[in-house]
């Protein structure tokens, strides 16, 4: 058993107990970064119905746990928590019964007039786009899982998994399992645009989006030009004819 599949076994075997996991079979596979909704209720689930400590949790928290593209803000904190704090597997968990899944685009457009803002005064086109709403808790973790999985910042190989949290009882439960999710197909709309803007980077495993995305190939040099022809070289300026002394000596007038 790997170790998201012994936390969830773990939680589930719970049922709303504390839990504390033993994690010393699963040292290579922590700390675990997870992102989550910045929800109140989720403080006190955190990272306890994980069964892990402090040290063992890398804790990021946005809205709705929305990802909107392979490059966004919160794909760049996700892979700094892999670079700079030795992540090793990545977690985005939903929760049941989230705000962000039952506000639409008019009522937001309400909320924002009752705090002074117009819609002529944004210069948003798509705000349904823009703040990430979303219908279904358990889509919209697809979504961000696809994005995650379609990244060329996030390493080949690293376990991307989904969950939804249940935001009273703290029971977890599966979207998607990372360790067995690699040809799974996920819709996750905007990843082929989005990636389709970055021409240095190369095609690779990344398939079941419908485009291929080499993790963190970089920036390839482009072969040399080659140089334009170089103008016809400048001779030394031609001199000119000197006066002879004889003819020196016809011209000038004689002294008085």
């Amino acid at each position: 058993m790997r170790l998201l599949e012994a936390i969830v076994a773990a939680n589930n075997a719970a049922a709303g107990r504390p839990l504390r996991l033993d994690v010393r079979a699963y040292a290579s596979s922590l700390p675990l970064a997870a992102l989550t909704c910045i929800d109140p209720r989720l403080n006190r689930l955190f990272p306890g119905s994980l069964g892990l400590g402090d040290e063992e949790f890398v804790w990021l928290r946005n809205a709705g746990n929305v990802i909107t593209s392979p490059t966004s803000s919160t794909v760049r904190s996700l892979a700094m928590s892999i670079y700079l704090k030795e992540g090793k597997e990545i977690a985005v968990i939903g929760h049941t019964d989230c705000a962000m899944a039952k506000v639409g685009v008019n009522d937001l457009l309400d909320r924002m007039q009752a705090h002074g803002i117009s819609r002529p005064t944004l210069p948003i086109p798509d705000l349904h786009e823009f703040f990430g709403l979303f219908s279904s808790e358990k889509s919209n973790v697809l979504k961000a899982v696809g994005f995650l999985r379609a990244s060329p910042v996030i390493p080949h190989g690293t376990p991307i998994h989904g969950l939804l949290i249940d935001s009273a009882t703290g029971r977890l439960a599966w979207v998607i399992n990372g360790y067995e999710a690699g040809g799974t197909p996920l819709e996750t709309h905007g990843a082929p645009e989005e990636l389709g803007h970055m021409a240095n980077y190369t095609v690779g495993p990344v398939k079941s989006l419908g485009i291929h995305v080499e993790p963190l190939a970089g920036d390839r040099p482009k072969p040399p030009e080659t140089p334009p022809p170089l103008p016809p070289p400048i001779g030394p300026p031609k001199a000119r004819p000197a006066t002879s002394p004889e003819k020196w000596r016809s011209t000038k007038k004689p002294s008085t």
